[in-house]
């Protein structure tokens, strides 16, 4: 549980340095511009430039690998069962066989191939986004969504949801702690029944402090809206500096991925 509690820790987030200084829109600009490239990209290039300049990125401000990695397993793991399965699927070409199980399995050229590109879009779009969130609070996040004049509840739920995953975190470290100490972890069996009573009451428990929360809310006169009351700064020439360079580099990660 210290892994998982690690993973959706923010801590980087609030640290003072060059990347998290930079203005959030800008950030959000240049993420969300870079993510429909690594989506629409037909070649492998335009997500390995993401996900290297990211990785680079993130070094700067030393995030070590460790950090990265911790969050890239789940990820690469899809990118990696995703590779496989298109590869078995799709193609003439055979590149491996064999058996397994009784079964005949052969991977094909052309489904590796484009398994591959799509294992590189995952690992791209994924540190892309972590390079927002290693750099960026939840509270800037929510402030630049109002700004953009996406409706008021949204905001509210995602500012609600990221508050009490915390709580939720510690709720379920705490039954886990309890389980432990009553061996429920000590043979495979007991470990599966204990993460499925972990998980129905973790559910029960979740519903209940959600309605308890919203009853003290409406009882204070909260009727929805109003979650944030700062107003974002207007942008100032750096940031317009910033924002240029990054649609130049956007502009030309475009023509070398489309065009070149």
């Amino acid at each position: 549980m210290e892994i998982l509690k690690h993973v959706v820790m923010d801590h980087f987030a609030h640290r003072s340095n060059w990347l998290t200084n930079i203005e959030v829109r800008v950030k959000l600009f240049y993420i969300g511009i870079a993510l429909i490239l690594n989506i629409l990209s037909q070649d492998i290039i335009i997500p390995l430039v993401f996900f290297v300049t990211s990785q680079i990125l993130l070094k700067t401000i030393k995030v070590s690998f460790m950090n990265v990695g911790l969050r890239m397993i789940l990820p690469l793991f899809f990118g990696v069962f995703i590779m496989l399965i298109m590869g078995l699927h799709k193609g003439n070409t055979v590149v491996l066989s064999g058996s397994f199980l009784g079964y005949e399995l052969a991977l094909k050229k052309e489904g590796l191939l484009i398994g591959l590109l799509l294992f590189t879009k995952v690992a791209g779009g994924v540190m892309l986004l972590l390079l927002l969130s290693f750099t960026t609070t939840i509270s800037k996040i929510c402030m630049a969504a109002r700004w953009m004049k996406i409706p008021e509840t949204l905001i509210e739920v995602l500012s609600f949801v990221y508050r009490y995953l915390f709580l939720l975190i510690e709720e379920m470290e705490t039954m886990m702690s309890s389980q432990r100490s009553r061996l429920g972890y000590v043979t495979w069996f007991k470990t599966i029944k204990s993460l499925g009573n972990l998980g129905g009451v973790l559910i029960i428990r979740s519903i209940i402090r959600a309605e308890n929360a919203h009853t003290a809310m409406a009882s204070r006169g909260y009727d929805g809206g109003r979650v944030l009351t700062i107003q974002l700064a207007p942008l100032v020439r750096s940031d317009y500096a910033i924002l240029s360079s990054c649609g130049i580099f956007l502009t030309f990660i475009s023509y070398l991925g489309f065009f070149w």
